[in-house]
């Protein structure tokens, strides 16, 4: 192998390693509820898909409309309390640039307001497209689905309530 093929793989480690901490920070942002903070995850014009999981409709056309939602949904003033999202199985697989990621999630939710110590547990797949920016790999299109829900669903039913 030459010492360009040996950078280039290594560059290749480098990036998968910086995408699956975009994942993990994603799940910080989440937990501790700084939506605000997703500016650090996810591009401006980051569309989300959620039909699969939610129902008919349901799309983040941007950011903006996803962390709105976040607030609404998993916010302190929701009827989800603390949270808790794991990820892991990450198959990621680079093209300059860009970059598309498989990544299971695990994610916990525990009801407060009009569900008090109510829980609510979802297994399932981000499928995203990320985008290398300035501040680093960004998601820029997400397919969220979930193969698994169990227990009292602790979010609204009206918009993105598993942003997980």
């Amino acid at each position: 192998m030459s010492s360009g093929g040996k950078m280039g793989s290594l560059q290749m480690l480098l990036d998968q390693r910086t995408i699956e901490q975009v994942y993990i920070r994603y799940c910080e942002i989440v937990d501790t509820k700084h939506f605000d903070d997703l500016h650090e995850v996810f591009t401006e014009d980051a569309t989300g898909d959620y039909t699969q999981a939610l129902g008919p409709g349901v799309i983040s056309p941007d950011r903006a409309s996803l962390i709105a939602s976040m607030h609404a949904n998993l916010g302190t003033d929701s009827n989800c309390g603390p949270t808790h999202h794991n990820v892991g199985n990450f198959r990621i697989t680079i093209d300059g640039d860009t970059a598309a990621a498989k990544v299971h999630y695990y994610a916990e939710h525990l009801g407060q307001g009009d569900y008090p110590g109510e829980q609510y547990s979802m297994w399932g797949q981000y499928d995203d497209e990320l985008v290398r920016t300035d501040k680093g790999w960004r998601v820029s299109k997400r397919i969220y689905t979930c193969a698994i829900k169990r227990g009292t669903a602790v979010t609204s039913a009206r918009v993105p309530s598993s942003l997980c």
